[in-house]
């Protein structure tokens, strides 16, 4: 199905470069291709060098135009790319040429909602494509390119497949079928749906690496004042980020840094100390530190003192270090990193204790990730309703309404993660975060 007005957009940032792309995408791209080129484009995928000319017949730049028949293109639509120089008023003139003819500036993420519309993509890819504009890694890079191809919709599609097959098989039951099943069937259906209820969980806890592959890790580092949070942090980004002070207090606002540690981006965010504040700023900062605590995918409780308590507080995972571990002679908790922020000794074991502590491993080609808040609650739902199926099963047998209801629930889940029934409000938040010409 192809929209009926035609679409224009610059499909590269704006900025000086040497060169811009400008993507038009409906049933009159050629049209007004040919009117601005004031040339017949015939070869299909295939690079032209021509001149491009406003509304007027004035010369505007020499640029190489790329022509795409639907549905062989991004968007399934008849589309052209434009490359000219990447100068800001170039590209401008060139949108506003096509604007003048009839086309309109392209929404955000119009260009993959056309692609979704006319199937050249699902809502998984679709978001696939939103999170690597994003990605931070070339792993995340990877594995967003990897869920573009249809990888992850494989593995969903495979799943829905099972779950249409088994529904099939009871529904005939129910409404064809005039014998009862077999006392093998009966054994065979609860078998192949906790199968089904295993394989959905073995795909929600992708979840956990895909997540901090697209969104990141925040790892906050907490502890009493003067203990060398600040000094850690500094350490660990290899800059001077935080200001490091004997004065106890000396961080009152949120400090951060960014790395990357196993593929993954890290946020670590350097803390006020945690006591009884005495001004009403430094009062803010520990109440600001406490609520991040809470918000935290892994806390780095930090003190200086080697018989530190380690009281795990939450369900984040939890990294207790004593700094200063050129003053201590003694280390008998073994539950303890120490480490040495002056004379930059034990950061290694910490890093690799952060890895360990988030599971941070290599990536298996075989298996794509769930990277989105959105397809982890879509296959935990789908989940549940396997699991209710499975104890219908044990509570009541193998009552065919109740077991097919449930299946039938999985079902719907799945289709509104790929994108098949999905709420109009959900899909349009999923392409409004993409930028505009993507």
């Amino acid at each position: 199905m192809n929209s009926g007005d035609t679409i224009v957009a610059p499909a590269t940032p704006l900025g000086f470069s040497g060169l811009a792309v400008v993507r038009v995408s409906g049933p009159s791209a050629f049209k007004f291709a040919e009117i601005a080129t004031h040339k017949k484009i015939l070869k299909n995928r295939s690079a032209t060098l021509v001149t491009f000319y406003n509304k007027k017949g004035e010369k505007i730049d020499r640029a190489v135009i790329t022509r795409f028949v639907a549905p062989a293109s991004y968007s399934g639509e008849d589309m052209v790319e434009i490359s000219s120089h990447g100068n800001p008023t170039i590209v401008d003139a060139v949108v506003s040429t096509f604007c003048s003819l009839g086309a309109r500036l392209a929404d955000p993420g119009e260009f993959t909602y056309r692609a979704f519309i006319n199937g050249k993509m699902d809502l998984v890819q679709a978001e696939g494509v939103a999170a690597l504009i994003k990605s931070k890694t070339i792993e995340s890079v990877k594995e967003q390119q990897k869920i573009i191809s249809g990888s992850l919709s494989k593995q969903i599609n495979k799943l829905r497949l099972k779950l249409v097959d088994l529904v099939s098989f009871l529904e005939y039951q129910m409404d064809i079928s005039e014998e009862d099943l077999s006392a093998k069937e009966q054994k065979n259906v609860p078998k192949k749906i906790r199968a089904l209820h295993k394989e959905a969980l073995v795909l929600s806890n992708t979840f956990i690496r895909g997540k901090m592959l697209n969104l990141g890790v925040t790892a906050v580092i907490t502890g009493p004042p003067n203990v060398g949070k600040s000094s850690l942090l500094n350490a660990l980004c290899g800059e001077s980020r935080a200001i490091v002070s004997p004065e106890p207090g000396t961080t009152r606002d949120i400090v951060r840094s960014e790395m990357v540690l196993g593929g993954v981006p890290f946020v670590f965010l350097d803390t006020a100390g945690i006591r009884v504040a005495k001004s009403a700023i430094e009062q803010e900062g520990v109440a600001r530190a406490k609520k991040l605590k809470e918000k935290a995918d892994l806390i780095i409780s930090v003190s200086d003192d080697p018989q530190a308590q380690t009281n795990k507080t939450g369900s984040q995972p939890h990294i207790f270090v004593v700094n200063k571990s050129d003053l201590h002679s003694k280390k008998p908790n073994k539950a303890i990193i120490h480490i040495s922020c002056k004379n930059k000794t034990g950061l290694e074991v910490l890093l690799l204790e952060i890895k360990s502590a988030l599971k941070i491993g290599p990536i298996s080609s075989d298996v794509s990730l769930l990277s989105t808040p959105r397809q982890s609650a879509a296959i935990n739902a789908c989940a549940k309703s396997l699991e209710r199926a499975q104890n219908v099963c044990k509570t009541v047998g193998l009552e065919l309404e109740l077991v097919s209801f449930e299946l039938r629930s999985g079902i719907n889940a799945l289709d509104v993660l790929l994108g098949k029934t999905t709420p109009e409000d959900i899909i349009n938040n999923i392409f409004n975060n993409l930028c505009v010409g993507k």
